[in-house]
């Protein structure tokens, strides 16, 4: 089997922290190239990559096997369905689309066309959130979910904030234990005068009969991002996704990474991005498909709904 021709379509922060300098490293996949509607980035970044300046999408599509995309939220939807509808494998940023209804459609699309979609969460791919999820069983009696900034009041909607980054705290709690059928949703959302995001608490019964928290605040004087599980015996608590700490017989035992390991195979990037090549090579489907990543998205809609 040849190489999988990959594409990245938005040349932004992330992919220039993530996914540029990994997917040039070109293991079981070439990197074809790049492109961002301006001008001077795609030249600028796509040369420092060694890589072709693709001028527009289309050139791009007719080039590549895959795409990432990691353009701005608003983008997503012309530029996810143009990929499918070109029978292209598609990994996108989260979330999937800025609405959605417009998240359900994609999600649809990848069907109709028989195309790998996946959503880059890539919580579910850091291996310390993986070992503590491995650790809820149905002893577990309480899980929290916090990520909380130091001082970082966005000057925009609070609804864009939370589909920004309260959906980080959304899907993790998802895939650690799922709302209960039926379950209420129960919290609040703090904003001031200006409609910005303050504060935002949910809580919720999951379908184990644990009790999931979920807990962020914008001016918390300290960046933190924590989840813990209460089961029996035993207290699991990760911090910043590279402390591992375990409470159990009246003692305390904390582990962190090795020096050897990268940030973004700690952060769960690596892990993301390994796991949707391998899924096109052995034509399985992502564990974040479109539909997944929808239902993420609809949990979502329903907390900013809640107490505000």
């Amino acid at each position: 089997m040849s190489k999988i021709r990959i594409g990245m379509i938005g040349l932004g922060n992330i992919a220039q922290k993530v996914y540029l300098p990994f997917l040039s490293a070109e293991r079981n996949w070439t990197l074809a190239g790049g492109y961002s509607p301006t001008e001077w980035k795609r030249n600028q970044l796509c040369g420092m990559y060694r890589i072709k300046a693709f001028p527009n999408l289309t050139d791009l599509l007719r080039e590549t096997d895959a795409v990432f995309v990691s353009s701005s939220t608003e983008s997503h939807y012309e530029i996810v369905s143009e990929a499918l509808k070109h029978g292209k494998d598609v990994y996108a940023d989260k979330p999937l689309a800025a609405t959605s209804d417009e998240a359900e459609q994609l999600a649809e699309l990848s069907l109709r066309y028989g195309r790998k979609l996946m959503v880059g969460f890539n919580r579910r791919f850091a291996p310390m959130y993986v070992r503590a999820k491995n650790m809820t069983d149905a002893g577990t009696a309480l899980i929290r979910l916090e990520k909380h900034r130091a001082d970082s009041i966005r000057s925009e909607n609070y609804r864009i904030t939370m589909l920004d980054d309260y959906i980080h705290l959304a899907d993790t709690a998802r895939w650690f234990a799922e709302p209960e059928g039926g379950s209420q949703i129960g919290g609040s959302v703090k904003v001031n005068e200006n409609q910005e995001l303050i504060f935002a608490q949910h809580q919720y019964k999951a379908e184990n009969g644990c009790t999931v928290f979920l807990d962020m605040h914008r001016k918390a004087g300290t960046n933190l991002e924590r989840i813990e599980v209460l089961t029996e015996g035993a207290l699991v608590r990760v911090l910043d996704m590279d402390t591992f700490e375990t409470e159990a017989g009246g003692k305390t035992e904390t582990e962190t990474p090795p020096a050897w390991e990268t940030i973004l195979k700690r952060k769960g990037f690596e892990g993301a991005i390994l796991h949707f090549i391998n899924s096109i090579e052995g034509n399985t489907q992502p564990l974040v498909n479109g539909e997944e990543a929808l239902k993420t998205q609809r949990l979502l809609d329903t907390m900013m709904h809640i107490g505000n």
